[in-house]
Formats: structure tokens, sequence, C-alpha cells
């Protein structure tokens, strides 16, 4: 797909959210203020470049991208995160030594690192994570001062707001084509927030019931299952023989008005805005 500048008449009224994945860009541009005001879909990037070049294609291909819009969102499925413990925003030593100590070899790619680190508010941790120089350059030269996250960080955020007065043992999976996100809530404090590589619908069965016999976690406590309908579906299927009550994800009423776009828009894209 193609997206250019005048599908929006007045982006100053609308936010754009991008996720790059393995082989595409996720997009996602919406306005809070009218009704059905919803764009999204995949910006296929180009595997025969380097991933900087490839996204720059995407970017410089699509003029709706570099509109004047009222915010920009970016959400990164960095590999190479740590979630830290904290009550406020990290210093930045204090992010670099925690983060030294569980990555203490150089990123493999062999590029230049830059760490960034966001608090998560109400969940009394900090996420901090790895990104290529010349991407973050690029990302901060090229948008008017994008909010650059994990993608992890507002599902968690989000999906704690929804989970307030008993938050233990809650879990919260988000399906890919070949990822899964998973969060587990504990009391105040998120027991397990990660990513994992799956080529298979038994791949995620086993990462999500590894993750409920490791925190104890009983059949009767349900999990909130998001993402593609055919992983969905998948993978449902398979967890209702352990666990009694496997429930989709709603799209979040603060979007209603989106329309039925909402629906084909991955789940992390939806949420963010709201946290």
């Amino acid at each position: 797909m193609t997206l250019d500048k005048e599908m929006i008449k007045s982006p100053q009224m609308w936010q754009l959210l991008m996720e790059p994945v393995a082989s595409s860009l996720h997009v996602m541009a919406f306005s809070p203020f009218e009704h059905h005001a919803l764009i999204s879909g995949d910006i296929p990037l180009d595997a025969t470049m380097p991933a900087l070049s490839a996204f720059q294609e995407a970017v410089y291909s699509n003029s709706l991208l570099t509109s004047d819009f009222r915010s920009v969102t970016v959400l990164l499925p960095q590999e190479r995160f740590l979630v830290i413990p904290s009550e406020g925003e990290l210093s930045e030593d204090a992010a670099l030594e925690a983060f030294s100590k569980a990555f203490p070899a150089p990123n493999p790619e062999g590029t230049g690192g830059q760490l960034l680190t966001e608090h998560l508010q109400g969940l009394h941790c900090s996420v901090a994570m790895e990104v290529d120089k010349e991407f973050l350059n690029f990302l901060r030269r090229t948008f008017n001062n994008p909010r650059i996250t994990h993608t992890l960080a507002p599902q968690a955020l989000y999906f704690n707001t929804g989970n307030r007065l008993r938050t233990r043992g809650k879990m919260f999976v988000n399906l890919h084509d070949s990822r899964a996100d998973v969060v587990v809530l504990g009391q105040g404090a998120p027991l397990l927030l990660n990513s994992y590589k799956v080529r298979d619908p038994r791949d995620a069965l086993y990462y999500v019931m590894a993750a409920r016999t490791a925190f104890s976690i009983d059949d009767t406590e349900e999990i909130i299952i998001a993402g593609e309908p055919e992983a969905r579906t998948a993978v449902s299927g398979l967890l209702r023989r352990h666990v009694r009550y496997v429930m989709p994800a709603i799209v979040p009423s603060a979007m209603f008005k989106a329309g039925r776009a909402a629906l084909r828009t991955p789940f992390e894209l939806i949420v963010a805005p709201l946290v």
C-alpha cells in the first residue's frame, strides 16, 4: 500500500504510530476528534537492503508519514532490552550499569547502540532498550519529537490499567506472525514482560504454559489473547485444553469511534495512544 499526504486534510489533528518488524512497517494514523478517522496498513520493507535503508525508503515512499502530525510514536520490538525495578525515572548511569550486566557482550549486529530508558508508571519498573544510533538519529531528524518506546511498554501499561483491583496472575498474550508478546502482572509490578520467537502455535503454547507454571498461576486465572486472527484462533484452541478461561482482547472503548479499521490494526498500536 502507498500512503499519500492527500489522505489526511488536517494532520495536526491526527496521531501517527509506527512499528518496524522483520519484513514490514506497521502503520496507524488516527484522529481522536473524528469518527471513522483511522488509517492502518503494512508497508513492505526491502529485505535486500540494510534495515535502516529499508526503513528510510518506506518513509520517503509514503509521503503521509512525513506530514505534520500532532504526535508521532515509534514502537520498537528490540531483542536487547531489560526490565529494571524502579520507583521513578532511572538515571542514565544506573540504567547503563544494569544493562551492561545483562548484556556484557556487544551487539552481534555490530552497530553502535544507544540506550533508551522509559519508566512504566504504576508498574514500579523501567524498560531499557538498545537502539542503533543511526536509526535513532534518523527518527529524531525526520519526525517532530517522536516518542520512541519498546513495543512491550504500552501493552503492559494498558493491561495494568484495566486490572488495578487484583493483578496477581493476570496474563496478556499478543500474537504475531513470528513473535508472541507476553505480559504477566504481579502485585504492583510485572512478573514477566517478554517477547518470544515463535514458528508454530505450539511454540506460543509452550512459553505461555511455562510462565504459568513458573509463577504458580492457577488454571482458573484467565488469559487475554490479542493479535492476528489466525494465530489467535490456533493458540486459543490449544490453551483451552489447559486453562479454563481464554478470552479475546477487546478493542478499547476509546477507539470505538475509529470503526472497523481498528479491528485490523495490531493491538499494540491501538493501545499505545491510550497510555
